[in-house]
């Protein structure tokens, strides 16, 4: 297996699986603003996303997706599905446009991290 892919993609998903962890069982019980931390879940699943689109391609050996538009448009259909075909055939799920919004904003902070990380690199 590809060190990058554990440097980059696998620490970055064990990363927001325990952020996930972390907003689920201590700041959704213990705050009043669910809606943030409900946010803060979507924001989390679209820098999940990225990971494991990313994990996949490399696994494959193909390209990942590491440009903004490409990132964002993925970003953009998979919030869309989410957020606005799911509810046709799930009844406890809930469309909303903001939880869109919070998978492409966590995906594309991913993104970002990912470029500074590089330009930081070993040698800096």
């Amino acid at each position: 297996m590809d060190r990058s892919f554990l440097r980059r993609y696998a620490a970055s998903g064990a990363v927001i699986a325990g952020l996930y962890l972390l907003n689920r069982f201590l700041l959704v019980p213990l705050t009043s603003c669910r809606l943030l931390a409900w946010h803060g879940a979507d924001t989390l699943a679209g820098g999940g996303m990225l990971c494991l689109l990313n994990g996949l391609l490399c696994l494959t050996r193909r390209r990942p997706v590491e440009r903004a538009l490409p990132a964002s448009l993925f970003l953009l259909a998979c919030g869309l599905f989410w957020e606005v075909l799911t509810p046709l055939y799930l009844p406890r799920s809930v469309g909303d446009l903001r939880d869109v919004l919070a998978v492409w904003l966590g995906g594309v902070a991913l993104l970002s991290l990912w470029r500074v990380w590089d330009r930081l690199g070993p040698g800096s």
